[in-house]
């Protein structure tokens, strides 16, 4: 990603020395589609914070006993659903941008 972006035209927005800089990515994170345990773990958690521990062990046995039984679980947890970049510089974002539009 960094070598096409790089070889994308210069926006000008670093000024001249950015037009010539490569493009550099910082930090790449990915983001999973995991909202059915996340918000599971959260009502575990309060009812730890509580001391409800009958409820406890219900929602932690729901949560074992689906992560078992669900195979599709798993793997929609596992699989990156969206991907966030953050670039040394405005002219790498700014390229990233115009992305779709140029590579057509």
């Amino acid at each position: 990603m960094e070598s096409r972006l790089t070889e994308f035209p210069a926006l000008g927005i670093d000024g001249d020395e950015g037009d010539e800089a490569p493009v550099k990515i910082a930090v790449v994170t990915f983001a999973f589609d995991n909202a059915e345990i996340i918000y599971a773990l959260t009502k575990r958690g309060v009812y730890i914070k509580n001391q409800n521990w009958k409820k406890y062990i219900k929602i932690n046995d729901k949560i074992v006993q689906r992560l078992h039984d669900s195979q599709e679980l798993l793997d929609k947890m596992q699989t990156p659903c969206y991907c966030f970049l953050t670039f040394e510089t405005e002219e790498g974002k700014s390229r990233c941008e115009l992305y779709n539009r140029t590579v057509k």
